[in-house]
């Protein structure tokens, strides 16, 4: 979250946690896209062999699809009307601290359903039955699509088809983080060289810094 306010402010902490996850995340798209550019690469195990298999998603596709999301309209199936919202990172932290995937749903769904009424009243959102269930997910997927990415994969060693869910957030903090420290070890590495300060490296900007840090190897 802490990212997605810096990725597009003002933001506080509080606004980024009551955004959709979808939209949460497209904002952390758009930092790493400004970064890094759009193209990100990565891999996954493979589920029956162990082999890693790469894959890319390209951020640009992915901001498409999310701005082509649907309202969070009323659904209406099997006699209930359901009105309901989106989840966001407070239900996603919610959710997590669940012992088990069904207490976990359970909870997703005290959280984002606001009514439920059919032909005898109102009901309870662990009451719906599955049918309706199923309809709220895939109207969620519609009005949030970037809530959960799945990718199709074939696995290069075994050929076995998967499917992975890309963890966006998880994804951009892991590639800020090793930025950072990769540009504190070329921080050390130069001031230690030149006696250069910390602003002074960064006022560098990348492009030189590479430069001089290659000085420096072909020196050793």
């Amino acid at each position: 979250m802490a990212l997605a306010a810096a990725a597009d402010p003002p933001a506080t902490a509080a606004e980024v946690a009551a955004l959709p996850l979808g939209r949460r995340d497209a904002r952390l798209l758009r930092l790493r896209t400004g970064l890094a550019g759009p193209v990100l690469e990565a891999t996954a195990p493979c589920p029956a062999c162990g082999d890693e298999a790469e894959f890319v998603a390209d951020c640009k596709v992915l901001l498409a699809e999310q701005g082509a999301a649907s309202s969070a309209a009323p659904i209406t199936c099997h006699g209930l009307t359901v009105t309901w919202r989106p989840p966001d990172s407070r239900d996603l932290l919610a959710a997590s601290l669940c012992p088990d995937a069904a207490a976990a749903e359970t909870v997703l769904l005290d959280r984002c359903v606001e009514a439920a009424v059919g032909p005898e009243g109102a009901l309870r959102p662990e009451e719906l039955p599955p049918a309706v269930r199923a309809e709220m997910l895939t109207e969620m997927a519609r009005a949030d699509p970037l809530a959960e990415v799945l990718i199709d994969l074939a696995c290069p060693a075994c050929g076995a088809e998967f499917i992975v869910d890309l963890d966006v957030a998880g994804f951009v903090w892991a590639e800020v983080r090793s930025r950072a420290a990769r540009l504190l070890l070329e921080i050390d590495a130069l001031a230690r060289a030149y006696g250069w300060t910390e602003p002074d490296v960064l006022a560098l900007g990348e492009h030189r810094r590479a430069a001089y840090l290659r000085l420096l190897d072909e020196g050793e």
